[in-house]
């Protein structure tokens, strides 16, 4: 099994999964195609393909016809991916995630959902996404205060097939370590991007899709449109992306600067940002070239950090400066409210250890000695 890269008749690019004759797997490609029509983003498109390979290779491995599968295969699919001996046998794709809980997780509710489209749409007898699907209480992040009421008696769909996913700290980077890398930058472009992600925390992506009409410099904001997908591969992520960002004078006074240095009367194109250098220069900057400076940045500064981590800092901040959930997921283009609740608001370890601090005489007993000794 392969996933294979094509480009349409309208200059996008898409993918499909092969069988190891190099034909397309007839059900995979009419899923591909209706979540397609269905205007998911060519990102989710890849790791979807990327999931469903890895679960016809299995079915491949274990001799079993897709539309023989029961719960009992699923949750061996399940136990075939924790089995890392196993998955050496499979050839990842570049920038495919680790096998992790969550990760492991997302290729099950893409089975799951695969099986739902056969059922609705293929008339398939086999009802596995039925089967696996259970109604939960919504467990409200244990934010009791926030949205009570709202969340309180909500049901969700869920499915029994789930690892547990550990909570895992989001990485970010100190404001020091901030400066340090706008410090290492040797190019206006570069030195305006990194600004950009840490004052508006807006994903790469979305930074990659900028035109210069989406920079208001009287209104010191910038809007994100849904352009769908761009030359550069560049696209918003969700229904939520699209949002009006309120910005620095700073931060405008960069941006001035370097459209008047870079956007010569030799540029045809709208992207804000663009490659400066080799026979591409002049056309809008893409991942590649995004992938390429923040190598060249880790290897200055010693810092190890990604686009991400940029994002994560400015929401981060922004929380400890106060703002409330709500702001935030509106800054952040969450589509859900607790997306937000999940990443941000918690304390830091290290507002745990002032609150400990403060209360630790509440907590003090009598030494040991003083009642032994006598």
């Amino acid at each position: 099994m392969k996933v294979i890269e094509l480009k349409t008749v309208e200059g996008k690019v898409r993918y499909y999964l092969a069988d190891d004759t190099g034909a397309p797997v007839p059900p995979v490609l009419k899923y591909l195609r209706f979540k397609d029509n269905a205007g998911y983003a060519r990102n989710t498109l890849r790791m979807h393909c990327i999931h469903l390979k890895h679960f016809f290779t299995y079915l491949g491995e274990v001799g079993k016809d897709y539309g023989q599968v029961n719960i009992d295969d699923l949750a061996g699919f399940l136990a075939w991916l924790k089995n890392s001996d196993i998955l050496k046998k499979v050839v990842l794709l570049r920038f495919e995630p680790e096998h992790q809980p969550q990760t492991i997780n997302a290729m099950i509710d893409t089975v799951v959902m695969f099986y739902d489209y056969l059922l609705r749409h293929e008339g398939m007898e086999n009802q596995l996404s039925e089967k696996l699907v259970k109604f939960v209480r919504n467990p409200g992040r244990n934010y009791r205060s926030f949205l009570h009421g709202i969340a309180e008696n909500r049901m969700v769909k869920s499915h029994i097939l789930k690892l547990p996913v550990p909570r895992m700290q989001i990485r970010t980077i100190s404001k020091e370590d901030a400066v340090k890398l706008l410090d290492s930058c040797t190019n206006l472009r570069d030195y305006l991007l990194l600004y950009l992600l840490f004052e508006t925390g807006m994903r790469i992506g979305e930074a990659l899709s900028l035109w210069i009409e989406d920079f208001d410099m009287a209104g010191l904001s910038i809007t994100l449109h849904d352009r769908g997908e761009m030359e550069n591969l560049a696209e918003i992520k969700t229904v939520s992306s699209p949002r009006r960002l309120d910005c620095t004078q700073e931060l405008m006074d960069l941006f001035t600067g370097y459209i008047c240095e870079h956007h010569t009367a030799e540029i045809h194109t709208n992207h804000v940002f663009l490659k400066l250098r080799g026979g591409m220069a002049g056309k809008a900057m893409d991942y590649r070239d995004v992938d390429n400076l923040f190598r060249t940045l880790r290897k200055k500064t010693g810092i190890k950090v990604t686009p991400h981590m940029f994002r994560h800092t400015s929401l981060s901040l922004l929380y400890s400066a106060g703002w409330e959930p709500e702001m935030l997921k509106q800054r952040a283009g969450h589509k859900n409210i607790y997306t937000t609740l999940d990443t941000y608001v918690h304390p830091s370890e290290e507002e745990v250890a002032k609150a400990f601090r403060k209360a630790s005489e509440s907590l003090k007993m009598p030494s040991m000695g003083r009642e032994a000794g006598q």
